[in-house]
């Protein structure tokens, strides 16, 4: 599961540019943290979440 970088991040003293994939090599723990502070995000959660709200929208007018 790729994570992005949403701000420059500096990993092991790697540099890493808002947009590109966070390496594979990076802990859990580190990982969490940067989740947590909004510094990388998940495409894959965050797609997932856009389809769950988009069928709920689409129930909710059908109901209507």
């Amino acid at each position: 599961m790729p994570y992005i970088a949403e701000w420059n991040i500096r990993h092991n003293g790697k540099k890493i540019a808002i947009g590109e994939e966070i390496p594979k090599d990076m802990k859990k723990e580190d990982i969490d943290r940067l989740l947590k502070i909004k510094a990388i995000k998940d495409p894959e959660a965050e797609a997932k979440a856009i389809k769950e709200a988009a069928a709920k929208r689409a129930k909710e007018a059908a109901a209507e």
